[in-house]
């Protein structure tokens, strides 16, 4: 089964690794040439480029922080200059935890930081990027939230959650001003993923509390969470705008 994106550009935030680089994996396995940005997973990002490439696409790794403005500038050309003028999808994926911290263990830094990150980010990422789409005809901009942005998340998340839930809200927003430019702009909430985020950041025994919670008895993977953006990045998707894609085996159901 396709999702006829073929020839179609894309530029994935975060694309060295975990559902980033499974997102980019299965846009090229769709028919998209791909623009890795990454952070510090520079190996990472190389060998997902030649995986792509090994696809029959067209793949480059860009490094870039996506919290600095200049940074992102230099993403957007370097995106720019690949697409030959185009940009045709926009996974906003980059994100993160920072570090898990009850209410009395938040303090601004923590907030800014992981507001930053989470959120600004996607931000930036679209005042650059969704111009070149509005140029060209329209495009997709898919941005990665989180089950945390919707349920609350766990007690140790008052900052995380709270910044994906302004991720999926943005994308509404985004569509009231260019849906009439042919611009899709949706989110996906991933839940309990087996990757490195919970690796990092949950304990053993509470991920097996967690999974032992999620109807589907079991954790979701990278290539579940990229199966809707590539749908979402698809033509099966053009009358989709401003929704929630929630990828989390029934764990909540969303709105």
């Amino acid at each position: 089964m396709g999702f006829r994106i073929e020839g179609k550009v894309a530029l994935v935030t975060g694309g060295g690794r975990d559902i980033g680089r499974a997102c980019c994996l299965e846009l090229a396995a769709n028919g998209a040439d791909v623009v890795v940005n990454y952070h510090s997973s520079s190996e990472s990002a190389l060998e997902t480029v030649a995986e792509i490439e090994a696809l029959g696409r067209r793949a480059v790794a860009v490094r870039a922080d996506v919290t600095k403005p200049d940074n992102i500038l230099a993403l957007k050309e370097a995106a720019v200059d690949f697409g030959a003028g185009r940009v045709d999808i926009l996974v906003n994926n980059a994100g993160g935890i920072i570090r898990r911290a009850l209410l009395a263990d938040l303090d601004p830094e923590l907030l800014a930081e992981t507001l930053r990150l989470n959120f600004t980010s996607v931000v930036l990422l679209c005042q650059a990027i969704v111009p070149v789409m509005a140029e060209h005809g329209g495009g997709k901009v898919i941005n990665i939230s989180s089950v945390a942005g919707h349920n609350g998340g766990a007690p140790t998340t008052p900052h995380y959650g709270p910044a994906k839930a302004a991720v999926s809200n943005f994308a509404r927003t985004l569509t009231k001003e260019f849906g009439g430019s042919n611009i899709q702009v949706n989110s996906v909430a991933p839940g309990i993923i087996d990757n490195r985020f919970h690796e990092d950041h949950t304990p053993p025994e509470m991920f097996e509390k967690l999974v032992s919670g999620v109807p589907l008895a079991r954790a979701g993977t990278n290539e579940d969470v990229a199966g809707a953006v590539a749908f979402l990045a698809s033509p099966n998707a053009d009358y989709i705008s401003g929704d929630v894609i929630h990828v989390n085996g029934g764990l909540y159901f969303g709105q």
